[in-house]
């Protein structure tokens, strides 16, 4: 009884140190999508990206969140970053620019998209 107590016990501690890890790596991937937010601003100027100035400043406060573990910021990360994708799925056509960033952000969101998906709904 008592291998099987500490069994069960080091798969759940198991368990737990991959999701962290998870959480690390969304932590990680919201402040490269941060700075990257930051690097268009920094390229063509803030006059006409407004969006990519208040998405520097969510993705960074959602890095927080993600990583002090505040409850819902799981569902804020999802909620904000399908917003953000959408909104720039859209405006791809309107961009005046060079799109290089903004397709390496789209991607980058696609996969905090899904990596939050997967940390709010796998076992």
């Amino acid at each position: 009884m008592a291998a099987l107590r500490y069994t069960v016990s080091r798969r759940r501690r198991i368990a737990d140190d991959t999701k962290g890890a998870r959480m690390t790596l969304l932590v990680l991937l919201l402040v490269l999508d941060a700075v990257l937010h930051a690097a268009i601003l920094f390229r063509f100027g803030v006059k006409g990206n407004e969006p990519p100035l208040a998405f520097t400043f969510i993705d960074a406060a959602l890095a927080i969140l993600v990583f002090f573990a505040v409850p819902y910021a799981l569902w804020a990360t999802l909620v904000l970053s399908v917003a953000g994708l959408i909104g720039l799925t859209l405006a791809f056509g309107r961009l005046a620019h060079e799109k290089t960033l903004e397709r390496v952000i789209w991607v980058l969101d696609v996969i905090v998209v899904l990596t939050a998906i997967y940390l709010l709904f796998a076992k």
